[in-house]
């Protein structure tokens, strides 16, 4: 990419790309065209065998495309041949849910060996290595092996040794599978800090919405090959098109309760449960509160989960709602009024029936 490029600027563009393997018969990548943003954490996720990790080795050519025109870093990857590859990928760091470090080598030597391979001076190599262990936080650790390590220490030295050569682009590749929560969102810190500080475009391969959620700035959900959704993350976590991405949230929101747990609810809470969807400006924090007052009616949050994406609120809670039927009619009546999205579940004596309980909680992300 030359110097007048960006930040905006597209870095990485798939046009009509498509692979297939086993002679054809299983196509991992069907016609996929999609722009990835200078600068920005691009998150594309799907279940095992959807084709995302497949599309993401496209853009190093660790994969061959059958069709279709894949730009990075404005040259087509396609068009290139070994040599050009070679110094393109040396502007493309790559990072593993299985860490591959070198087993027989220091956690400095891991570091630098990207820089041996380009022949740098020792001197030149270690300095930068331990530059880029202070970087990630572990200088501390430069003449440990990785048996000596922790999860989340061996994808620091991952992370470090993906930087070495100063590379534009950084893959991850389920980089935090292997991890347990706490240390997910450590290894989540140091992605964005690479990000904001280095200015490095990242893209990033995972089946955990929690990871989109936390870090991406723009998502594309796979299935069958395709992309089934893409935009901003807030955008598809609060109106997703497909019920793929419907169940991918779920997992992350866990802020609607399935037809069991209404009729748990229902054995403790006989008041009416409604379900409210949050705006993603807040508003309807304010709502809640406003929406009782003068009515008589009394409201409790009975289930529900609130999660920040991108910064901003997103999620439902359903309420009990204890009163008249009046009065709770112009509650839910308020409550539409201020911007939420309202589902009314009945009462115990009078419960929606499960099978439009059903055909709401698998249609209501589709039909807005």
């Amino acid at each position: 990419m030359s110097g007048t490029a960006r930040p905006g600027d597209p870095i990485i563009k798939f046009l009509n790309v498509s692979k297939t393997f086993a002679k054809g018969n299983i196509k991992a990548v069907d016609n996929v065209s999609l722009d990835i943003a200078r600068g920005e954490i691009f998150g594309f996720i799907g279940y095992s065998g959807a084709g995302k990790s497949t599309l993401v080795r496209l853009i190093n050519a660790l994969e061959k495309a059958d069709s279709g025109v894949i730009q990075v870093l404005g040259q087509d990857v396609t068009k290139l041949n070994e040599n050009g590859l070679n110094q393109l990928r040396s502007q493309i760091g790559m990072i593993f849910q299985q860490f591959n470090l070198f087993t027989a080598r220091t956690v400095l030597a891991n570091v630098a060996y990207p820089l041996k391979l380009v022949k740098a001076s020792k001197a030149e190599r270690e300095k930068r290595a331990r530059e880029l262990l202070e970087f990630v936080g572990i200088a501390d650790k430069a003449d440990s092996y990785p048996a000596q390590l922790s999860g989340g220490q061996k994808q620091r030295v991952g992370i470090a040794r993906a930087l070495a050569s100063n590379p534009q682009i950084l893959l991850a590749d389920e980089a935090t599978s292997a991890l347990d929560p706490e240390t997910t969102r450590d290894v989540l810190d140091l992605l964005r800090k690479v990000n904001t500080e280095l200015g490095i475009t990242l893209v990033v391969i995972t089946h955990a919405m929690e990871v989109v959620q936390y870090i991406c700035d723009r998502v594309a959900v796979m299935e069958n090959g395709k992309i089934v959704e893409s935009g901003a993350t807030y955008d598809v976590f609060a109106k997703p098109a497909q019920t793929v991405t419907q169940r991918f949230i779920n997992t992350a929101l866990h802020d609607r309760p399935s037809p069991e747990t209404v009729a748990r609810l229902r054995k403790y809470h006989p008041g009416r449960l409604v379900l409210v969807r949050l705006r993603d400006d807040g508003a309807s924090s304010f709502a809640l509160t406003a929406a009782t007052k003068g009515t008589g009616v009394f409201a409790s949050i009975v289930f529900g989960s609130i999660v920040e994406v991108e910064g901003r609120p997103l999620g439902s809670v359903t309420l009990e709602l204890v009163g008249d039927i009046a009065a709770t009619d112009e509650v839910i009546s308020r409550l539409g009024a201020a911007g939420s999205q309202v589902t009314d579940l009945g009462t115990a004596g009078h419960p929606i029936s499960d099978e439009v309980w059903q055909l709401l909680v698998h249609t209501e992300g589709s039909s807005r």
